[in-house]
């Protein structure tokens, strides 16, 4: 909601934090939490593996099938096509 209705910037830790409150979290946790080294390497190793699968735009959808990657296209309007996407890409 904050970045598409409110167009806030999700990267900014100040964006993330009124996130947190919002849904009732403890922020001073969520923001301690979120500056860990183990949340650090997490988001590293997520962008590599992003990366390792073209995916250099987010949001991306992509589906491992039988070690193969498809890249399937994201249409907000209509999950059908998504869905059809993904149904030929196991056939």
């Amino acid at each position: 909601m904050a970045y598409y209705q409110q167009a806030k910037n999700p990267s900014l830790p100040e964006t993330l934090q009124a996130c947190a409150l919002e849904i009732g979290l403890d922020a001073k946790t969520f923001i301690e939490d979120l500056k860990s080294p183990a949340i650090e390497g997490e988001l590293q190793h997520q962008m590599q593996l992003a990366r390792s699968m073209d995916g250099y735009s987010y949001p991306s959808l992509r589906l491992v099938h039988n070690n193969t990657v498809f890249p399937i296209a994201i249409n907000y309007l209509d999950h059908r096509t998504m869905l059809s996407e993904i149904v030929v890409a196991q056939a």
